[in-house]
This record gives C-alpha cells, sequence and structure tokens, in this order.
C-alpha cells in the first residue's frame, strides 16, 4: 500500500476515488468506510468527517454514476440529422458503459433513474420525422423503461445494438398505432 499524503483540501475526492474503485471492483455491498481509511492512510474518523456513513458515501456515488451515464448517453448523438442513427447511438453508448462498468450500473439500477433529457430530445426528433401521433410524454418513458430492462438482462444475457434497436422502433411503431 503506498503512503499518501493526507490533505484536508482533496480527502473527500480521494475517498470518493478509493470507494468508486472498490464498488467497479467488488460492488457496492462490498464497500467499507474503515477499509477506505485503511487504504488512503488516514483515520477511520477523518473518513467519516466527510461522510458520516455508508449510506452518504453511496447517495454520492450514485449521484456520480448517474451524471456519468447521462453523460454517456449522449456523447456523439449529435452527429447525425437522423433521429434513428441518434437512437442507435444512444443505444450503443448505453450498452458500452453498461458493459465496461457493470458493478455501477447495477448500483444505479438500485434507485429510480429519471429520464435523461437527452432521450426525451431524441425521441421528439423521431417522433417528427417519423410522424409518431402517441404524445412523446407517452413513448419517452416506454422507451427508457425498456433500456433499464436491457441493462438489468445485460450481465446474464449478451446484447447487441441492433437488436435494441429493432426493439425499440418497433416499440415506437406500436405506439403510433
Amino acid at each position: 500500500m503506498a503512503k499518501q499524503p493526507y490533505h484536508r483540501q482533496n480527502l473527500a475526492a480521494a475517498i470518493a476515488q478509493q470507494a468508486r474503485i472498490q464498488l467497479e471492483n467488488e460492488g457496492a455491498g462490498q464497500l467499507s468506510l474503515r477499509q477506505i481509511a485503511r487504504f488512503l492512510a488516514v483515520t477511520p474518523a477523518a473518513v467519516y468527517r466527510h461522510f458520516p456513513d455508508k449510506a452518504s458515501l453511496l447517495a454520492q456515488l450514485r449521484t456520480d454514476i448517474v451524471a456519468e451515464l447521462t453523460a454517456a448517453l449522449r456523447e456523439g448523438v449529435l452527429d447525425s440529422a437522423n433521429a434513428t442513427a441518434m437512437l442507435q447511438r444512444m443505444v450503443a453508448n448505453l450498452l458500452d458503459y453498461a458493459r465496461e462498468h457493470p458493478n455501477a450500473v447495477a448500483f444505479s439500477l438500485t434507485g429510480p433513474l429519471p429520464v435523461p433529457q437527452s432521450l426525451q430530445t431524441v425521441v421528439t426528433l423521431l417522433s417528427a420525422q417519423q410522424q409518431i401521433a402517441t404524445p412523446v410524454e407517452q413513448v419517452t418513458p416506454a422507451i427508457w423503461t425498456f433500456l433499464l430492462g436491457v441493462l438489468l438482462r445485460l450481465p446474464y444475457t449478451e446484447i447487441d445494438e441492433a437488436w435494441v434497436t429493432t426493439q425499440l422502433l418497433a416499440l415506437i411503431g406500436e405506439m403510433s398505432v
């Protein structure tokens, strides 16, 4: 274990970073504030000053992961003016993120995940381009729910982007009938 200097101004960030590493490697259930303190070579009290309990650290981690997932979802989406291509890119981004961070995704699914604004925007464009009659406010939650279901299956089933996109487009098509 490498000794790292204790600096008050960066201890909270170091704690969060080490907690994220533990979460990615072992899952949220194995996260230990005392183990983080040992790794960072600080007292448990120093860790508890920044995060009074495991729940507060997990809440911070979840906020960070949801923000990261949301950013990953919209990456490169605006490279195309075609809404179907945008949706395909979002699906690819989501599946790539989930494959790279399975424990983070599993942890993020332990609570509600709001529909990302970027998905709302893509569905709005898709509705306009495909002349879908169903209100976007009804279509978007259905798509997001389907995508969350895909994330739940991912650790156990190999899922391909083309299949997910085809299913989403079929779902959208059924909603416009």
